[in-house]
């Protein structure tokens, strides 16, 4: 029996559904995997309710049909919601997700459960039910302007013969005795199954050239060209990838001494190393907020004042309930002066998050937006080419690059160490209930801290490396 979720595993690669069904995938969900999960359902409850008052009125005679399962054949599905009208005889379907957009799998998602339930009912409309990216919470949710509900019925229709074979293969996969010829994925950094779909992958491979096309990395694949070392010497990749293999394959670092040195010089005193730690609802949790809006919850600061000065660190974290982001931006305000460059890695990021409290706190508007017109983006030494090191492996996320410039700091053995974790951790935190919970709160926020510091001292420090370097 293949089920919807199965369907979805074959579209992600077919071997992984091979795997699954062949009990050879053993995934452990991630923190945030289960965040995303509770996410869904707390999605799922409300859209329900929000059906019951919003759409279904829309119908002369109707019924709401709440998950109901369907079979054709060897298929399974279960819908989110059918409104049966009764005058018709014919059911809407209504898929809830709980994303803002429509997705590249919820297409097929949908025409999936399409043909399987209307080879049982006659299928009216296909659509899909949205948290609506526009929408900002009031003092209390406002569910009928929580959702959109896009109508892809031309679009199910039109997907419907090629969803219909994929879904004949992707049986086909699951009753297959062997993986032999079972396309795997093209993700090694992140494949469940690496023994399967990436045994013996030599390094550097293809999959290290950075934002190399599906459909590049799938020809070269088909022509067994997985050693960056076997690449045709013409094969076209632009400036920046070109530049990433030569030094993967010289193994020697690069470096445009020129550029790089520009971009430090531009630099102006006090020097303000900033990272964010965020968290994120799909319902908006407060007044001013959208779904999935980043709330600001904590800020590590670096300050060097001038040059051979000694670093002050600045730090705040929320520790209660409500709208965490006010507060911080109060005790940003108090440390962070009107001149200086404020250094981050990825300014769409932090830029972004000072964006949306601007919009949200006047007061602190044109402070925030002055701080964005100052920032300075780190990364992008690295993520424009201008410095590459080998070992960076064709990445350049702070985690991948700090290890090698300054192989001293490591994330290793901190209780926090990644951002997921830290996102979770603090809502835990400040939603811990009962007594004598002192202890663990203050543990929690000690490794937060610690964490969100060494993010802004990694910087410190890859930026004094880098001043070394020219």
């Amino acid at each position: 029996m293949l089920t919807k979720s199965d369907f979805l595993l074959y579209l992600d690669a077919p071997l992984h559904l091979w795997a699954q069904s062949h009990d050879l995938l053993h995934v452990t969900p991630s923190t945030y995997d289960q965040h995303l999960m509770k996410q869904g359902y707390a999605v799922e409850k409300v859209a329900k309710e929000y059906l019951t008052k919003y759409i279904l009125p829309k119908y002369k005679h109707a019924e709401l049909l709440w998950q109901p399962t369907y079979k054709s054949g060897e298929y399974e599905s279960r819908a989110d919601g059918l409104i049966h009208d009764l005058d018709s005889d014919t059911y809407d379907l209504y898929e809830i997700k709980s994303s803002t957009k429509t997705k590249k799998d919820h297409l097929p998602d949908a025409t999936f459960q399409s043909i399987v339930i209307g080879d049982n009912i006659t299928i009216g409309t296909v659509n899909l039910v949205l948290l609506n990216d526009k929408y900002v919470r009031g003092d209390e949710i406002d569910i009928e302007q929580l959702f959109s509900v896009p109508n892809v019925t031309n679009e199910a229709r039109e997907m419907t013969r090629d969803i219909e074979a994929k879904m004949r293969d992707a049986l086909s996969v699951i009753k297959s005795d062997s993986h032999d010829k079972i396309l795997n994925c093209l993700k090694p950094n992140t494949c469940p199954c690496p023994e399967l779909c990436h045994p013996n992958l030599p390094h550097p491979s293809i999959y290290n050239i950075p934002n190399l096309s599906i459909r590049k990395r799938r020809e070269l694949e088909d022509q067994q060209i997985l050693s960056l070392s076997d690449l045709p010497l013409d094969y076209p990749l632009t400036p920046n990838q070109q530049k990433h293999m030569e030094v993967m394959l010289s193994n020697t670092p690069y470096l445009d001494k020129q550029a790089v040195a520009g971009m430090l010089q531009s630099l102006v005193y006090p020097l303000y190393f900033l990272d964010y730690e965020t968290y994120d609802e799909a319902m908006p949790l407060y007044k001013g907020h959208k779904p999935y809006q980043k709330m600001v919850f904590q800020y590590s600061l670096h300050v060097l004042e001038s040059e051979g000065a000694e670093y002050i660190h600045y730090e705040h974290l929320a520790m209660t309930t409500g709208d965490p982001a006010l507060d911080t931006v109060k005790a940003m305000r108090e440390v962070i002066g009107a001149v200086g460059s404020v250094i981050v890695w990825n300014k769409t990021f932090e830029g972004g998050r000072n964006k949306e409290m601007a919009a949200m706190f006047s007061e602190y508007s044109e402070f925030l937006l002055d701080v964005n017109k100052r920032i300075f983006d780190l990364m992008e030494v690295v993520s424009k080419g201008y410095y590459l090191h080998p070992d960076f492996g064709g990445r350049y996320t702070i985690k991948k690059v700090l290890p090698v410039m300054v192989p001293e700091l490591t994330y290793n053995g901190l209780t926090i160490n990644k951002g997921d974790q830290a996102m979770t951790a603090w809502w835990e935190m400040v939603n811990m209930e009962g007594k004598n919970l002192g202890v663990k709160k203050q543990a929690i926020a000690g490794a937060l801290l610690q964490y969100c510091e060494l993010d802004t001292f990694a910087m410190v420090r890859i930026w004094e490396e880098l001043k070394t370097l020219i």
